[in-house]
C-alpha cells in the first residue's frame, strides 16, 4: 500500500529562517518544518512591465524602500523602487507531518476522522506553542494565536499529492468571509440607542470591573483565551472587593481593617461568608446554580494558572458568561445594599 501522511500547513504570522524546529508540547515532541522567508506580492505596479522583474526576493534591497507591519494573519510589506511599487506578505510557512501506517485504511471514516481530529489538535497546539515562544523571545506582543481556520489539514502521498482534502475547507472559507466587527453603529436598534442615552446621563465613572471585563473580551477576540480566563478572575475579585468595601464602610470598619480582610480572604470566601456578613447576601446560599458555575470557572482558572492547562476558546467563552452573570448578581446586591440602614 502507498505511504500516506497527515499534513498540517499554515502561514505563520512572522518571517524567520527556514529549517526544522523541534518543539516540546504537552502532547510530546513535534517537528515543524519552516520554509525560508519569502516575499509574496499581492499587487505590483510598474511604470514599465520589465521593471517588475527587479523586485527583490524578500521585498527589500538596495535602491528600494520598504515598510513592514502586522495584520493578522499576515506580515505585510510594501516596497517602493524606481518606477515600481509592490504590496505583499513576508510570512514563513509551517508544516507538520505525521506518517500513517501502511496498513491504515483511509476508507474507514470513523478511524480517519478520529486520527485527523487528534492530529489537528496536536498541530494547532504546536503551532501556537511556537507563536507563544516567538511572542516572548522577540517581544512581538501583538501576535495572535492561530485557530482551526488558520491551518489546513490534508492527507498527502509520498509525492506530496493530495489524497484527501481538508473536510472543513469549504466551511472555514465561508466563516472567514463573515464580518467580525464594525465601527458603523447606524444599524443598532432603538433599544441600544435608548440604553446609550441613559448611560450618557448617569454621570458615573466607568467601573474598573467593567473595564477589566472588556480587557478579557478583547483578549479572547485577539485569540488569547488563557489571558481572558485569568482576567475573568481579576474582574470578579475587583467587583466583589468594591462591593464589600461599601458594605464594610456602612458597618463602620476602619480602612486598615477593610484592607486586611480583602487582602487575606480568597475570592470564594468573599463571594460567600464575607459578602453575607457585610451585605446579608451570599452567592453560595442565595444563588446556588451560579455558585456552582463559579466553582467550574475557578477550576478552569486554577488549571490554567497553576497547571499550565491550554485554555480553549469555549472554556474562555464559558468563563466570560459566568463572569457577566456574577457581575449582574453583584449589581443586584449593590442595589439592595443602597436601601439598607447601617446596623
Amino acid at each position: 500500500m502507498p505511504l500516506n501522511n497527515l499534513v498540517a500547513f499554515t502561514s505563520l504570522p512572522f518571517g524567520i529562517r527556514g529549517g526544522n524546529y523541534e518543539l516540546t508540547t504537552p502532547s510530546g515532541q513535534v517537528t515543524i518544518i519552516i520554509t525560508d522567508l519569502t516575499f509574496n506580492p499581492f499587487v505590483t505596479l510598474a511604470s514599465r512591465p520589465f521593471r517588475a522583474g527587479a523586485l527583490p526576493q524578500n521585498g527589500h534591497g538596495e535602491g528600494f524602500i520598504s515598510y513592514t507591519w502586522y495584520d493578522h494573519p499576515f506580515v505585510l510589506r510594501v516596497t517602493f523602487g524606481h518606477g515600481l511599487a509592490s504590496l505583499g506578505s513576508i510570512n514563513s510557512l509551517g508544516t507538520i507531518v505525521q506518517h500513517l501506517p501502511e496498513s491504515f485504511d483511509l476508507n474507514d471514516v470513523q478511524a480517519t476522522s478520529a486520527l485527523r481530529e487528534a492530529f489537528t489538535n496536536s498541530s494547532l497546539e504546536a503551532f501556537n506553542q511556537l507563536i507563544a515562544v516567538m511572542r516572548r523571545q522577540a517581544r512581538l506582543y501583538h501576535l495572535h494565536d492561530l485557530t482551526r481556520a488558520d491551518i489546513q489539514i490534508t492527507v498527502r502521498n509520498e509525492n506530496g499529492q493530495v489524497v484527501a482534502d481538508d473536510p472543513l475547507e469549504g466551511q472555514l472559507a465561508h466563516d472567514e468571509e463573515q464580518p467580525t466587527s464594525s465601527l458603523d453603529l447606524m444599524d443598532r436598534d432603538e433599544t441600544w440607542y435608548q440604553d446609550l442615552r441613559q448611560e450618557l446621563l448617569t454621570n458615573e465613572p466607568i467601573d474598573l470591573a467593567d473595564d477589566l471585563l472588556m480587557e478579557a473580551e478583547r483578549a479572547l477576540s485577539e485569540r488569547f483565551p488563557r489571558q481572558a480566563l485569568a482576567t475573568c478572575h481579576t474582574v470578579l475579585e475587583t467587583a466583589v472587593s468594591s462591593l464589600l468595601t461599601v458594605g464594610m464602610t456602612k458597618r463602620g470598619l476602619p480602612s486598615a481593617a477593610i484592607d486586611d480582610l480583602l487582602l487575606n480572604r480568597s475570592l470564594a470566601a468573599k463571594l460567600d461568608s464575607l459578602l453575607e456578613t457585610y451585605t446579608s447576601y451570599s452567592l453560595k446560599r442565595h444563588n446556588r446554580p451560579l455558585w456552582l458555575l463559579f466553582n467550574q470557572l475557578s477550576d478552569l482558572r486554577n488549571d490554567a494558572v497553576h497547571r499550565g492547562h491550554n485554555t480553549t476558546r469555549s472554556e474562555a467563552e464559558f468563563a466570560l458568561q459566568v463572569t457577566r452573570d456574577i457581575l449582574a448578581w453583584l449589581a443586584f446586591v449593590r442595589s439592595r445594599l443602597k436601601g439598607q440602614n447601617p446596623k
